[in-house]
């Protein structure tokens, strides 16, 4: 009944490390290649190293992010200029350097990284095998690895929710045996920093469970807040993360862009609420509804410096993100201890208080923006009750 929990480090990674070591959260990090230098993580030490799990983040082969440069096994930095047919020659190579790389660094698990596509491509397990998975096997065993290996596997949300698509992936990731685990997300457009979609949540909770019934390990990657609907599985690794880039999946981050862009509010995580919130507004019900607030709130040192500040907190620093750490890690382990039945009967409790809590905010003349309103807990309560019935 294991439940794991990883940080999904981006560019201020020093927060997630801090907070692993120091504060106790988290099982482990998730290493990013765009974000963190080939220098920057042989820098860490071995047994950090050892909880760490390294994504070699082949999703847009092209990409001109100079980090990712830095690693000599990069699609682009090895060919300089990619396209299928001139990697498919040194395919094999970058498997090899990519693979002697996380060797030599001790990480928990070898990954074998994956293209992204962002449509229902119908070659998508074929492009897979000759990009990454054939050369990694064979790589593999050339090394002789002992270490288990894990497949990525990023998908859509339209993967998910077409069954027969779903059906096809499944058998594919369980036709390698030498393969003992899947470090899996899924993109999923949305108007909303939360997923609300009972759809696409149901979708993705049953495809999780077939991946575990087929005795796989199971990552969950780039998650929000509803990484918590995912314990309700026998045992799953989840994750965590500060910045948005981090808990939603884009490919964004990996394309070359020259414009500066105008950093959002900054927003707190109230447990209470499963949800972040602006932090303006989280002040509001702090000073109109005080008891409210001590019934949703994660009371955490980081969280009061941040309300201490004379000045309003900027999105881009720690403080905040630090307390969502705590207190998201918090909730995780109310839930380890339990059986995925009693899991589910807790969320749906949190669901039903903090509906509550919404409707008593509402009541009071607050205005949550869209994005702290709430709207995503109808499609939360829906998936776990078809989930789990």
């Amino acid at each position: 009944m294991t439940i794991s929990l990883y940080h999904q480090v981006g560019h201020n990674w020093n927060w997630n490390k801090d907070s692993l070591v120091d504060d106790k959260c988290g099982d482990g990090l998730v290493l990013s290649p765009v974000h963190q230098t080939k220098t920057n993580i042989e820098k860490l030490s071995v047994p950090l190293r050892k909880v760490c799990i390294f994504d070699p983040q082949y999703y847009l082969p092209n990409s001109q992010k100079q980090k990712l440069h830095t690693y000599n096994f990069f699609p682009e930095a090895l060919v300089d200029g990619f396209t299928s047919a001139n990697f498919a020659i040194k395919a094999l190579e970058s498997a090899r350097l990519c693979l002697q790389f996380q060797i030599n660094m001790q990480f928990q698990w070898l990954v074998i990284p994956a293209r992204y596509f962002d449509q229902l491509d119908p070659d998508y397990t074929e492009r897979q095998d000759s990009y990454t998975v054939a050369p990694f096997l064979s790589a593999a065993k050339e090394l002789g690895v002992s270490k288990p290996l894990m497949l990525t596997l990023p998908v859509t949300s339209h993967m998910l929710e077409i069954v027969k698509y779903r059906t096809q992936l499944l058998n594919w990731v369980t036709s390698f045996p030498e393969i003992s685990g899947v470090y899996i997300f899924a993109a999923n457009d949305r108007d909303t920093k939360q997923p609300a979609s009972a759809e696409f949540l149901l979708a993705y909770l049953t495809f999780l469970s077939e991946l575990r019934s087929a005795g796989l390990q199971v990552l969950v990657g780039y998650t929000n807040t509803e990484a918590l609907l995912f314990t309700m599985l026998d045992e799953v690794a989840l994750t965590m993360g500060a910045f948005e880039n981090t808990r939603i999946f884009s490919i964004d981050k990996f394309v070359s862009k020259d414009e500066e862009r105008r950093g959002p509010k900054a927003r707190i995580y109230v447990p209470g609420l499963l949800n972040w919130i602006q932090f303006d507004q989280a002040k509001q019900i702090k000073a109109k509804l005080p008891q409210l607030w001590k019934e949703i709130h994660f009371d955490s040192a980081y969280a009061e410096r941040a309300f201490e500040l004379v000045v309003e907190p900027q999105f881009n620093q720690a403080p905040l993100y630090k307390h969502y750490f705590q207190a998201f890690s918090a909730q995780v382990d109310r839930l380890k201890p339990l059986e995925p039945s009693g899991r589910a009967q807790l969320l749906r409790s949190w669901i039903a208080t903090s509906s509550d809590a919404y409707a008593e905010i509402k009541r009071s003349g607050i205005d949550l923006e869209k994005h702290g309103a709430g709207g995503h807990l109808p499609g939360w309560r829906s998936a776990i009750n078809s989930f789990s019935q």
